[in-house]
């Protein structure tokens, strides 16, 4: 509706800007023909009366002229004047009326002036030549109300025919506008709005062959061209989402299969080694120091059948952690008390560089005494026997540490060997569960693992790098908590 109202405005305005300029043309030619006429009248009686006038002049001066003028009636048919004069004097037509040219050119000249009523008249200037300095000549007036009268007739109905024509204009426009342009365009609107929210199916139908016809023709081509995309795309998402659901079948059972082999190859030494002392002891053949030698080598192989069963238990539960306030220096202080032994069994050096202050965070402690003593076998495990651990405690962000909030800083723990390093290729993968480039019957593969999945539950992530024959280094990152004071 509203570009209805708009199309009827613009008509009503080009219909009033047509008839003014119509009018104002049509009164600029009547205006130019009564001048005309009246330049013609005027000099056809100056021609006649110029040579008593001269003759008057000769004998009586400017007075004999006017008397000469003013003898053939009560009403002079034209009137001295000193073109010098007038253009200063009160009798002059118009503020802008120009002497220039029946002065300098001596040609016939006509002003329109007001008359103290309102009404307008019409002033014809033609130049005598009296043959002294002074310039004057014959003043012919007109008065201009049957003009005047006409034009305002032509006013009222000027504003008559605008008033009608108007009417009917906004009633033609607002009636076709809504019919041709307005119904359309909101059919157009509606379809656009369901291609937006999906209903390719909607079809709008505009008889013709007008532009918005055309336009609904393409919007209807387009629509189809959508919802042949759209079924071909739900085709190929279900054959994406098929093709997913086999390889992740697939990968489950690869991940099963190498669980097993691992847990075959993990668990089958100790059993060989438990079956064949056990059937040693069973021969009776055995003193008693040889029986509780291989007892004690049968409870040894199996606390280790145990432990790999509670690593692959731990993957598979993922328990959520039990996050309490912590202090990092106590975890790392315990984790190298309990791993000196194995270090100096290996001739494998241990440095420490704690935080100078405490070292806060709200994560399960338990957690990560378990992945740091992972990381720390892990590095013992690739330095030959010697070298150096080295394990150290800061602040990443210094700068927003003490009275910050929770989260606003982080606390990293780096757990640098001196061993063989990772090869490049493997770096994406040491993370994955059931991989490992140990011997069979070194490790599940599960360590890292576990240790990546609980630094993301305490809010974490872990990072590493490592150059073959230079070692390795694991970073860990752990959100930070403010400092007690």
């Amino acid at each position: 509706m509203k570009l209805a109202a708009k199309l009827s405005l613009v008509s009503v305005i080009a219909v009033i800007a047509v008839l003014a300029a119509s009018n104002y043309f049509a009164a600029q030619i009547a205006i130019s023909k009564i001048k005309k006429d009246h330049e013609a009248y005027a000099l056809k009686k100056a021609s006649q009366m110029e040579r008593p006038i001269l003759d008057a002049w000769q004998s009586g001066g400017v007075e004999a002229m006017r008397a000469a003028l003013d003898s053939e009636g009560t009403q002079p048919i034209a009137r001295w004047v000193w073109f010098e004069e007038s253009v200063t004097a009160t009798t002059r037509p118009s503020a802008s009326a120009d002497f220039s040219t029946v002065v300098m050119r001596q040609e016939i000249t006509s002003f329109v002036s007001t008359a103290g009523d309102g009404g307008h008249l019409l002033h014809t200037y033609y130049p005598v030549d009296l043959g002294v300095a002074r310039v004057g000549g014959l003043e012919f007036t007109k008065s201009l109300d049957d003009y005047d009268r006409e034009t305002m007739s032509k006013l009222i109905e000027f504003l008559f025919v605008v008033g009608f024509l108007s009417i009917v204009s906004i009633l033609v426009v607002w009636v076709a506008g809504v019919r041709l342009v307005t119904n359309p365009l909101n059919q157009l609107t509606a379809a656009t709005k369901r291609i937006g929210e999906g209903d390719y199916l909607h079809r709008v139908e505009l008889n013709g062959n007008g532009e918005l016809a055309q336009l609904a023709r393409s919007i209807n081509e387009m629509s189809e061209h959508l919802d042949a995309q759209k079924s071909a795309i739900e085709r190929e998402t279900q054959d994406k989402l098929r093709v997913t659901q086999q390889l992740r079948h697939a990968d489950r059972l690869k991940t099963v299969g190498r669980m097993a082999a691992s847990i075959a190859h993990e668990i089958g030494t100790p059993l060989s080694v438990v079956s064949g002392r056990a059937a040693l002891i069973a021969n009776g053949n055995l003193s008693v120091e040889k029986q509780k030698q291989n007892a004690e080598i049968i409870q040894s192989e199996t606390d280790r059948i145990t432990d790999m069963i509670r690593q692959v238990l731990d993957f598979a539960r993922q328990l959520p952690s039990e996050k309490t306030k912590v202090d990092l220096n106590e975890i790392l202080i315990q984790v190298i008390e309990l791993l000196t032994t194995v270090a100096e069994r290996n001739s494998i050096v241990m440095k420490s560089a704690l935080a100078g202050t405490q070292a806060l965070a709200f994560v399960d402690g338990g957690q990560i005494r378990q992945v740091l003593t992972n990381m720390m076998v892990n590095g013992i495990q690739a330095m030959k026997p010697g070298g150096t651990l080295h394990l150290t405690l800061s602040q990443s962000s210094p700068e927003s540490g003490e009275g910050s909030n929770l989260g606003s800083f982080e606390w990293q723990i780096n757990v640098r060997d001196e061993g063989c390093g990772i090869p490049e290729e493997n770096l994406e993968s040491i993370f994955e569960p059931f991989f490992t480039t140990k011997d069979v019957g070194d490790g599940t593969g599960l360590g890292l693992s576990l240790a990546y999945n609980m630094i993301q539950e305490q809010g974490g992530r872990i990072e590493v790098s490592s150059e073959p024959g230079k070692g390795s280094e694991f970073r860990i990152f752990l959100p930070g908590l403010p400092r007690e004071v």
